[in-house]
Parts: structure tokens; C-alpha cells; sequence
């Protein structure tokens, strides 16, 4: 798995992104899902990388949450304990939704309707490995009695909304990056495989 420098610097560039999304969202009104703009973090991730980086920026976000870095969005903020949080599933999500939203992009091209399609298809890529995670965590860990509806009442309902929202507005953005110079380095600057 080889990536160019530039891919480095810029998946630990959304890696950061990502850290200081969730710290500055830690003082919005606290639920056991809370609001950020994490999502809107993978999908640019997704829309500017190719799919291996776009993933592992995310999984780097992760790691340092896991490491003990207090990085993460909700209490402990940071530690392997995170993993038994309901919510632990869409970190997960997050690095299989850029690499959606990246794959997408790659097979498809560079359009606002391609850019719209597959950052929705990574939102629904999130919501698939995360209200999952949520009913696991909630039922077999915590030992709460949860359904498949109050998981989505919990998890996907509130969010679904303000998440397709955020996929738009990638788009929007994503349209106005100029991805393929960006990427290939032709600002004179040379790119080295490591």
C-alpha cells in the first residue's frame, strides 16, 4: 500500500480536520448521538482523496482517539474504552464512507450530480455500519432494551436530515475544489511515493 507524499500531508491534514471538528462540537447540547460536522469532514476527505487515503485519514482520526488523545467527540473523548461507546460505529462508518465517496468518484468522475450521489451513498455507507453498532453496543453491552425502531429513533431519525444536508453542501464545495491539480502536483512541486 503505497501512498504519495501529498496523500500523507492531506489525509493527516482531514485527520486533524476531524480532531478539531469533534473538540469544537463538544459544547454543542449533549444526546447520545451528538450533532457534528464530522460527517461533512469524511465526505470532502472522500471527495479529495483517493479511496485508500480518504479511508485512512478517517482511520487516523480514529487511532488517535483510541491512542488516548482526547480527540473524540463525546466523553471519554479518547482511550480504547471508546470502542464499548454506542456511538463508536460511526467513527468506523466514517473511514468506510470516505472510501465510499471516494470509489464513487473515481468510477464515475467529477460532476455536482456524481459528487451528490456518492456523498449520499457514504452517508447511507455511515448509517449502515453505525445504527448497527449503536443496537449492538445498547443491547448486548449496556443491557438496554432497544428495538430496531428505537435505534433508529435514537440514531438515524434526528440526523438523516441535517446529514443529507451535509452531503449537498460537500457537493456544492467539492465542485469547486480543483481536485486533479490539487492531487497531481503540478504546482511545480515534486511527489514522492513512500
Amino acid at each position: 500500500m503505497n501512498f504519495s507524499t501529498r496523500e500523507i500531508v492531506l489525509a493527516g491534514v482531514f485527520a486533524a480536520l476531524a480532531c478539531c471538528v469533534a473538540i469544537v462540537f463538544r459544547f454543542v447540547q449533549p444526546v447520545l448521538v451528538p450533532f457534528s460536522l464530522l460527517p461533512m469532514v469524511f465526505l470532502l476527505a472522500g471527495g479529495v482523496l483517493p479511496p485508500r487515503a480518504a479511508a485512512a485519514s478517517m482511520l487516523g482520526y480514529a487511532l488517535l482517539g483510541l491512542a488516548g488523545l482526547p480527540v473524540l467527540a463525546a466523553p471519554p473523548f479518547g482511550g480504547v474504552i471508546y470502542i464499548f461507546k454506542p456511538t463508536f460505529g460511526f467513527i468506523l462508518g466514517y473511514a468506510a464512507g470516505a472510501w465510499t465517496v471516494s470509489m464513487v468518484i473515481r468510477r464515475l468522475g467529477r460532476s455536482f450530480p456524481i459528487y451528490l450521489a456518492a456523498c449520499t451513498a457514504g452517508i447511507i455507507v455511515l448509517y449502515l455500519i453505525g445504527l448497527p453498532y449503536l443496537y449492538i453496543i445498547l443491547r448486548f453491552y449496556l443491557g438496554q432494551t432497544v428495538d430496531i425502531m428505537r435505534v433508529l429513533q435514537i440514531g438515524f431519525l434526528p440526523f438523516i436530515g441535517l446529514d443529507l444536508a451535509k452531503a449537498f453542501l460537500s457537493s456544492v464545495i467539492l465542485v469547486k475544489i480543483p481536485v486533479n491539480r490539487f492531487l497531481s502536483g503540478h504546482s511545480g512541486s515534486h511527489s514522492r511515493t513512500l
